[in-house]
């Protein structure tokens, strides 16, 4: 079989089950079993598959995307900021939305800074603000035990020297950790919602970091009563926001400077808030 007559084999049967993306899907789990990018897959889409084994592995990492599972999950890799990744079941995938959060941090600071990256997940802000920012420090914590050995193993690979915390929200700092800049993309959809969202998302993806409770808004008043704690003076608390939820990010910080940032698509995705 040739590389061209795989995929469209596969594409077809992605969308005769109602995939929207299937020939994206298809394209990267090719791209991942076979090695292959762009310009080798133009060579070589009409070449004859030689190693059946992968072959193979083509066909079961596709029976898995036939039950919902994300191609993240399936390959255990995703990308953010241009880094790859580990990620499976027990983090959060990292969106290109959240690139925006990254960007504006970027913006922010210089290299001297310390920041907190609060609800870490896979690690993936913590890790594309260390290495691409190379700021002095950066700490990230997180609730989920299973999540921070994704976020270690994730910054050993990429080699970024970043303090991992297990804790829930601020309960493990002392007042002697002070940052220049907390960041944070804590989970924020509304729980009645989280259970509409589509399959891939709802049946794989933890809740943990995906309901924000009955308004979305219980981890942000979380940290509007705490941050101010373990922020230097004239620091700054970077948010990644619900598309909605603006108003009630400025209403919550009420006595402070707040900056909605939108993303590609013309949402409203970050909130700055200056101290």
């Amino acid at each position: 079989m040739k590389y061209i007559e795989a995929f469209d084999k596969y594409v077809k049967l992605l969308e005769e089950n109602g995939f929207k993306d299937a020939a994206s899907d298809i394209l990267l789990l090719i791209y991942e079993i076979f090695d292959l990018d762009f310009s080798k897959w133009t060579m070589y889409k009409y070449e004859t598959i030689k190693d059946i084994s992968k072959l193979e592995t083509l066909k079961e990492y596709v029976e898995k995307r036939l039950t919902n599972m994300p191609v993240q999950y399936i390959v255990n890799k995703a990308y953010f900021c241009g880094l790859p990744l580990y990620v499976d079941e027990n983090v959060l995938i990292p969106r290109f939305d959240t690139e925006v959060l990254v960007e504006e941090v970027l913006n922010l600071g210089d290299k001297n800074k310390k920041i907190l990256d609060v609800c870490t997940g896979s690690g993936a802000i913590a890790i594309a603000l260390k290495k691409l920012g190379k700021f002095e420090r950066v700490d990230a914590l997180d609730i989920s035990e299973e999540a921070l050995k994704i976020a270690k193993k994730n910054a050993k690979a990429l080699e970024c020297d970043i303090n991992f915390l297990k804790s829930d929200m601020f309960s493990s700092l002392t007042s002697e950790n002070k940052y220049d800049i907390i960041v944070s993309n804590p989970p924020y959809i509304q729980s009645h919602i989280v259970d509409s969202l589509e399959r891939q998302v709802k049946d794989f993806e933890p809740r943990l970091a995906l309901d924000g409770d009955i308004d979305g808004m219980k981890f942000y008043k979380i940290i509007e009563k705490n941050f101010m704690n373990f922020l230097s003076t004239g620091g700054i608390l970077a948010l990644e926001i619900g598309y909605d939820e603006a108003s009630d990010i400025k209403n919550l910080f009420e006595d402070k400077k707040v900056i909605i940032k939108k993303d590609l698509a013309g949402l409203d995705r970050v909130a700055i808030v200056y101290t």
